[in-house]
């Protein structure tokens, strides 16, 4: 997808024309309209029975009509909401990503030292994954002594069809899935990428059958990553370990010694969050190799 930058001033005036067929406007703001917003959002949330036009632009310093068009701008997206018929508060979306960065605060913490353990057993770069709307990002990264590893940027997003963690968070939650699968094109990342709709949808089954993702050369070539759950007090999937690696350091005979050790890490993360007994994977050795030899019989056959 070719992508044109359309940027506004702190104005609103657009600096560049409309995009040539077949690309795509990504609209950027200034940063200082941007700085704007946060000031207004910052003040509502230290005031919890709203504000008027009046009282945000004169604590803020900011013109009245500017503090009005912003506040317009943020109720459409509801990041604010009126009170009464002149105040404005915090609106459901400012709330709902507090809400989301206490509780991936939370899990770090809950994660930390699981994650430095898994590293340190395996050797391998240890990752902790969560969605983040139709992505996954990586949330928290403890590195190996590997000399050549795999280093995945924190905050990085991966599509969900292209990764191991992606199919994995997708396969245990069926509006995400529907929403994968009926979107209207699946970009590959490297020729290895799942694109047909029919292979990817028998994946999801296998990967809720088995409770572990493997992607194979489908983000990075020549890369493998392996992802295994980590769920919530009420069993459901709300981030992952993640492990990857070239694909010589998880051979055959390696990768399933070094799942069912993520398996179990997963597992004691989500004891600590609460998650029921009955929810979570049981690991066997010898049930991750049989699973694995299975599932690159499958994928040889695809």
């Amino acid at each position: 997808m070719r992508i044109m930058l359309r940027v506004f001033d702190v104005e609103g005036q657009a600096w560049s024309g409309n995009p040539p067929p077949g690309w795509t406007t990504l609209t950027l703001v200034n940063p200082a309209r941007l700085d704007r917003a946060f000031a207004v959002l910052g003040y509502l949330a230290n005031h919890h029975d709203g504000r008027s036009v009046k009282h945000l632009s004169d604590d803020l310093g900011l013109p009245m009509s500017s503090t009005h068009d912003l506040l317009q701008a943020l109720l459409e997206l509801g990041a604010v909401r009126l009170v009464g018929q002149r105040s404005y508060a915090l609106g459901p979306r400012s709330i709902g990503l507090a809400l989301s960065i206490v509780d991936s605060v939370k899990l770090r913490q809950v994660a930390r030292p699981y994650l430095i353990e898994l590293c340190e057993e395996v050797n391998e770069n240890t990752y902790l994954a969560v969605r983040s709307g139709d992505e996954v990002v990586y949330a928290d990264r403890y590195e190996a002594s590997q000399l050549l590893s795999v280093v995945i940027q924190l905050g990085g997003g991966r599509p969900l069809h292209a990764s191991a963690v992606g199919k994995l968070i997708a396969a245990f939650d069926p509006e995400l899935q529907s929403a994968t699968l009926t979107a209207p094109r699946l970009e590959p990342l490297t020729p290895y990428t799942l694109t047909n709709r029919e292979f990817l949808r028998e994946e999801y089954v296998a990967i809720q059958s088995r409770a572990y993702s493997v992607s194979d050369g489908e983000s990075v070539e020549g890369i493998i990553g392996l992802a295994t759950p980590i769920m919530d007090a009420n069993g459901a999937v709300v981030a992952a370990v993640h492990i990857s690696a070239p694909r010589g350091r998880l051979s055959p005979d390696r990768c399933p010694v070094v799942l069912t050790q993520m398996l179990r890490t997963g597992a004691r993360i989500s004891r600590q969050l609460g998650a029921p007994a009955e929810a979570m994977p049981q690991p066997d050795l010898d049930e991750v190799i049989a699973l694995e030899e299975k599932r690159r019989k499958e994928k040889s056959v695809h």
